[in-house]
Order: structure tokens, then C-alpha cells, then sequence
């Protein structure tokens, strides 16, 4: 909801609300997938049942996501719990490595296609779309373009929903037959959407400020080809992050308005690449020494 914040339509508390909403409806419609692939295929699942692993999943992915809101950045919070997984995986020797590239290719892809959209609109789509909408009644445009820019953003949320729960039920899952999966949906769904609610906003309005104002239309048209990217990723069961997609597609149209320099200089992007590229492999390591010592521990 990051670009509808950004285009005024509404307040941050109403829009989390919203996409608190839509978040459970596409978390309990498909987010099965990913939770299965989270929980079944990277590592055993008789692996992932055992109490000290699943508690180091919870420990190490908690303690970078309070971070994340802590200094209000979009981390890709599907890194975090990924790379968890795959730390015990690495411990334990029982890691799936074909499944985890194949991952790591859609990592890869999805802010890179994010990204060059959100540029090529920009720069060659956004203002034949302002000349054409001029031709009519402004007030009427506006209207039109504040509903779709809400209702894009809820169509994102949802493919969030479909996609994020699996970073925190997909370990979970494990340990319930599949007669079990719409009721862990649906704990999983709530929590979800409650947390949108009561934590999201300090994330929503420093994406949704701090990078670019993107104005309505460009809101509207920028959640619509990223809803549909993760929505495809996530039918096919492929975790990936959804905070990660979003901001990419907001910095690929600053990159086209301001220039390659003026945005990627910006302390704001320069925290975010921070918490992209260095934090996970963080994560990845400390998702070891966590799997080392509560192994020393226990034993």
C-alpha cells in the first residue's frame, strides 16, 4: 500500500486495514504453495518437526525483521526465513541445493523485472497516459484513478498474502497432515493481517515518502505489474520478496525521473541495499551458529 500512501488517496492506519483484509484472503486462497515449498522442500520435513530447528527458524528470522521495523526499511523478509531454512539444511546436510538455486534465480528476477518496468513506464508510457487522460474531465480521472490506485493496492496484498505466510507457518505446516492446512492458514491469515495493521504503517509511510512520490497513476499501474509478478510466483510456490518487488518498481521510476545518481545516492536506497545484500548472508550465518548452539546445547 506503499504507492497509494504516496498518491494522498488515504490515511496509512485505513489503507494497512485494507491490506490487512486482502492479506488473509489470498493467504487462506493460495498460500499453500509456498508454505509447502518453505516447509517440505528445501529441507525434510522430519528435519524441520524437530523442536530445537524450529526454533531457531523462529529466533534467527524474528530478530532481523524487528530490525527491518526498527529503522523502517522494506527488508525482504522472505530472504530472512529462506535462508533460515537453508542454514539448517546446511547444518544438518540435508539441503535440497537444486530447489534453493532455483529460488535464488527468481531473487534475482523479480526485483530485475520490477525495477525495468518501473523504468520503462516512466520513461516512455507515463506521460502519453497524462496527454490521453487530459482529453477528459479531471476531476472524473482523478476519481477513477484513486479507486484503482486503492484497488491495485489491494490486489498486491493479496498476492503478498498468497505468498509471505509461508514465512511464517510454512515450518509450522510440517508438523500437521494436510487435513490440517486451511485451520494453520487461517492462525497464520489473522496474525498476518494484524500485523499489517498494527506495525506496517511506519514502513508504508517511509517507502511510500522517501524514495519518490509517485502520484496516482503511476501508483495505480506500478501495484498491478508487481501484484502480478508475486501472484505468479507464488501459484508456482516460489517464496519471494514482496517488499523487495515493490521498492524496486518505486526506484526503477525515481532512476527514469531523477537519474541513476540522484536516487541511488539517496541514504534511504543506500540503508535498503543494505538490508538486500548484506543482511541475508547475515542471516544465513547467524542461522548457523544458532543451529551449532543449540545443538551444544541440548546434546
Amino acid at each position: 500500500m506503499a504507492p497509494s500512501h504516496s498518491a494522498g488517496v488515504l490515511n496509512p492506519r485505513l489503507l494497512t486495514i485494507i491490506s490487512g483484509i486482502a492479506i488473509m484472503l489470498g493467504a487462506l486462497l493460495i498460500g499453500k504453495n509456498v508454505a509447502i515449498t518453505i516447509g517440505k522442500k528445501l529441507v525434510p520435513p522430519d528435519i524441520l518437526k524437530q523442536n530445537l530447528y524450529t526454533l531457531c527458524y523462529y529466533v534467527n528470522s524474528s530478530i532481523y525483521i524487528a530490525l527491518a521495523i526498527f529503522f523502517k526499511v522494506p527488508i525482504a523478509t522472505t530472504h530472512m526465513v529462506t535462508l533460515t531454512v537453508v542454514s539448517i539444511g546446511i547444518h544438518t546436510g540435508e539441503l535440497n541445493s537444486q530447489k534453493f538455486f532455483d529460488i535464488l534465480k527468481w531473487w534475482l528476477f523479480t526485483p530485475t523485472l520490477a525495477f525495468v518496468g518501473g523504468f520503462l513506464f516512466e520513461k516512455y508510457i507515463y506521460f502519453r497516459l497524462v496527454d490521453f487522460s487530459a482529453r477528459y474531465d479531471i476531476e472524473k480521472v482523478r476519481n477513477v484513478f484513486k479507486f484503482f490506485v486503492v484497488a491495485s493496492g489491494t490486489y498486491f496484498a493479496f498476492s503478498a498474502g498468497a505468498n509471505n505466510l509461508a514465512n511464517s507457518m510454512g515450518v509450522i505446516s510440517v508438523r500437521f497432515d494436510n487435513s490440517y492446512y486451511d485451520f494453520i492458514l487461517t492462525i497464520g491469515s489473522l496474525s498476518f493481517g494484524f500485523g499489517a495493521v498494527l506495525l506496517s504503517p511506519r514502513i508504508l509511510r517511509a517507502v511510500g515518502e522517501k524514495i519518490f512520490k509517485l502520484g496516482i497513476l503511476r501508483a495505480s499501474v506500478l501495484q498491478v505489474m508487481e501484484g502480478t509478478i508475486i501472484l505468479f510466483a507464488s501459484i508456482l510456490g516460489i517464496p519471494v520478496s514482496i517488499n523487495e518487488t515493490i521498492t524496486s518498481g518505486i526506484i526503477g521510476i525515481s532512476c527514469a525521473r531523477e537519474g541513476f545518481r540522484k536516487t541511488l545516492t539517496k541514504r534511504y536506497i543506500l540503508t535498503i541495499f543494505f538490508f538486500w545484500f548484506i543482511i541475508p548472508w547475515i542471516a544465513l550465518g547467524s542461522g548457523l551458529f544458532f543451529c551449532w548452539f543449540l545443538d551444544l546445547i541440548f546434546d
